[in-house]
């Protein structure tokens, strides 16, 4: 799913790179979803990869982004509003730790995963109403879980990883971080 957020990047956020970012995510989620794609015991267990918050955020995200990049923030299908109750749903189970100090690979790696599913949780707040149930449990997990990390995350990065080095996290990091300012 990274190279549909990074074609979206590489688009400028262009309306033709969100549709293509999300036809992409949308056709991946469907073979998720056949059987034909999914181990059939793992389908509705913690190793099927729709019960990943990190998987189901990009999900999010990209139906975040087309609402409020190309439909007025509007949520007419309810499709935000299902992503963001998967999300939250599958939140228990996902790996919000960051490793050691000095790892910043793990820390790029998390930043590249998990900035997605914070900037879906924003857009998704603002789409389903801030005073909502839904939106005011997406403001708690954004606020107590994934700001924390995302920010301990990149200061690792940012502190640690060569200036030539593989910083795909970083670059999704301040592109994303733009987008919500």
């Amino acid at each position: 799913m990274w190279g549909a957020v990074a074609k979206c990047i590489r688009s400028e956020w262009s309306e033709e790179g969100v549709k293509d970012a999300e036809k992409f995510i949308e056709s991946v989620w469907q073979l998720l979803s056949d059987e034909r794609h999914v181990d059939r015991n793992a389908m509705g267990k913690e190793s099927d990869p729709k019960m990943r918050a990190e998987i189901v955020g990009v999900l999010l995200w990209i139906r975040g982004l087309r609402s409020t990049r190309l439909g007025d923030s509007k949520d007419p299908d309810a499709k935000v509003k299902r992503a963001a109750e998967m999300v939250l749903a599958t939140w228990k189970t996902a790996d919000k730790t960051i490793g050691e100090e000095k790892d910043w690979y793990d820390a790029n790696y998390k930043l590249m995963m998990w900035t997605p599913v914070w900037h879906g949780m924003t857009m998704a707040r603002k789409i389903v109403g801030e005073n909502s149930a839904l939106g005011r449990d997406l403001a708690n997990t954004i606020t107590l879980d994934l700001e924390p990390m995302l920010k301990k995350a990149q200061q690792i990065v940012s502190q640690h990883a060569g200036e030539d080095g593989t910083r795909r996290g970083l670059v999704v990091y301040d592109a994303l971080s733009k987008m919500t300012e």
